[in-house]
């Protein structure tokens, strides 16, 4: 269920500009090839086939009518599905579904560079598994969650063709919903092409949406899931956090924050539990409970924000993780109070909880 709701959450946040207006609409075809990054001594068994696969999109150019496309220079909003054979038994073949920004770097008349951000749902027809595929400790999941970074090269042919060569990181975690948590990252060189399929002029003197600018905003959210740590512990248990964040508006693209987090996660506290180590102590078992302290920055695009976050664990008894954790996820503004927020929250490169959660704004 939690699965269903993320993927409809991830691609509802883009999608709230399609009905705002019309748009020039580009179809764009990548051949994708490329290799599987070592990104720790326990998966240098898996990292030596060279992926290939292929990527179809629909592209949208925004047009400026709200004021964050502009600030932007009117980037592009990908919506796309991709297939890839890893070239390698014990990994299987990935199907992804995703959705994207490319913000414009640099434009020329007949070019233009720009930087990605993706994110999306992953499908994996050969997962881990402890009987039958025991040393895919990369994928544990028929489905992960997906970050994206690309850097594309465009140019223009004709009014309707482009060439669009690009290189392109691809990482696919299920967000310690299962164990082992690995995580697959795959670096590729893509070449593409691009047609125009619907073409909209164009016209001075729309109405431009202005930014929210209020100064200072207080948010309350409280965010939930399911993960697992351990293999001893294989059974996904719920957790759930409560963030106090306060945010402070900064310019038209961002606002710097900080903020008081509160952890509760059962798949911690049956880790702890179940830590033989602490079998024959006397002492109690260790409080699971954490509290960390956060500061936070948001890359906004109008109501849609990119969120980025750094924190330290200033009350956590079980020393179970590393003192410091990172957070990267998406953020919509439904309504002037009302928030929806999709997360993962890491150790380093480890992922530790993929989070979905509502926030309310004082």
């Amino acid at each position: 269920m939690l699965k269903k709701i993320s993927l409809s959450i991830l691609f509802l946040f883009i999608s709230f500009y399609l009905n705002a207006q019309q748009y020039d609409w580009y179809l764009n075809g990548q051949a994708i090839k490329g290799f599987i990054l070592k990104h720790n001594e326990y998966v240098g068994h898996l990292a030596t086939s060279h992926p290939n696969g292929i990527e179809l999109s629909l592209q949208q150019k925004l047009n400026g009518k709200k004021e964050w496309e502009n600030l932007y220079n009117k980037p592009l909003v990908s919506y796309g599905l991709s297939y890839y054979n890893l070239q390698n038994p014990k990994l299987g073949h990935l199907i992804i579904g995703s959705a994207a920004m490319d913000l414009p770097i640099k434009r020329t008349e007949n070019t233009a560079l720009y930087f990605r951000i993706g994110t999306g749902l992953v499908y994996s027809t050969n997962p881990y598994d402890r009987e039958t595929n025991n040393q895919n400790n990369m994928i544990s999941s028929t489905i992960t969650y997906l970050l994206q970074t690309r850097l594309t090269y465009e140019i223009k042919l004709t009014d309707k063709i482009s060439l669009s060569p690009n290189l392109n990181i691809t990482h696919a975690s299920n967000g310690a919903q299962r164990a082992p948590n690995r995580g697959i990252n795959i670096i590729t060189a893509n070449m593409g092409m691009s047609y125009k399929i619907k073409s909209q002029e164009d016209k001075d003197g729309r109405d431009i949406i202005p930014l929210d600018k209020n100064p200072y905003q207080i948010y309350l959210l409280i965010t939930g899931g399911r993960n697992t740590r351990t293999l001893q512990v294989r059974e996904p248990l719920p957790f759930f956090n409560l963030l106090l964040y306060g945010q402070k508006f900064v310019n038209p693209k961002s606002d710097w924050g900080v903020g008081l987090e509160y952890f509760h996660s059962y798949s911690l506290k049956e880790q702890i539990a179940t830590n033989w180590f602490r079998i024959y102590d006397e002492e109690e078992i260790t409080d699971f409970k954490r509290l960390g302290l956060l500061i936070g920055h948001e890359l906004k695009f109008g109501k849609l924000g990119f969120i980025s976050q750094l924190g330290v664990y200033v009350y956590n008894p079980s020393k179970s993780n590393m003192p410091v954790y990172l957070r990267f996820g998406l953020r919509y503004q439904f309504h002037k109070n009302i928030m929806a927020q999709v997360a993962l929250k890491t150790h380093a490169a480890t992922a530790e909880q993929a989070e979905i959660g509502i926030g309310w704004r004082f």
